[in-house]
């Protein structure tokens, strides 16, 4: 899906996103914020959301008070994002140089993102610069679909996305496999790899 599409397709659904992506079964935005919470043990901390959409997947770490910038492409979510407490909203796309600074982060999360990512190595290079020493990057990747589906989503195999994880310094700290969400207008469903990697 090219940027513009991916601009257009989120702008519009915006609204409803929430109720669509819960009534979808999806849950990882709950799951691997907990798990960076978890990582973490801090009581102050600052994240990097990319891919932020409508603050869903932020809203465990508004609970601990934590202070969160969010990224995401689509000027839509942004407009729905507000409605949270982030310190910082920025509209760019995930895949030029990230609006932040070196070793800004405690943490990073990049959530229901990696279906559209054409250049994870290059994405995953800017998280490590812009995330603290031993920081952690939470991502979801969704599981290898059959190339005969007819999804237009990218997928990966484990041994492709962690070879990416070596190239681009970081260590692997906790991994599972679990739903990820039925296609809108569909039966068909994505699995996730669940990841939690330190910078090294």
């Amino acid at each position: 899906m090219e940027p513009e599409d991916i601009i257009k397709k989120y702008s519009e659904v915006a609204k409803d996103y929430d109720n669509k992506a819960t009534d979808s079964g999806y849950i990882a935005y709950k799951k691997m914020a907990l798990a960076v919470i978890s990582e973490l043990k801090l009581e102050d901390a600052k994240i990097l959301d990319l891919g932020c959409g409508t603050g869903l997947s932020s809203v465990e770490f508004f609970k601990k008070g934590y202070d969160v910038t969010g990224i995401d492409i689509a000027p839509g979510m942004i407009r729905e994002a507000k409605k949270y407490p982030f310190k910082r909203l920025i509209c760019q796309n995930l895949e030029t140089e990230l609006s932040a600074k070196d070793s800004e982060f405690d943490a990073t999360v990049l959530l229901g993102v990696m279906e559209f990512i054409q250049a994870p190595l290059n994405l995953f290079l800017e998280v490590r610069r812009v995330l603290k020493e031993y920081g952690i990057f939470a991502l979801t990747v969704p599981k290898k679909i059959d190339e005969t589906s007819g999804l237009s989503f990218k997928s990966y195999s484990k041994e492709d996305i962690e070879q990416v994880f070596k190239e681009s310094g970081f260590k692997i700290i906790r991994s599972e496999e679990f739903f990820g969400f039925r296609v809108w207008d569909s039966t068909d469903e994505i699995y996730y790899y669940g990841y939690v990697l330190r910078k090294i």
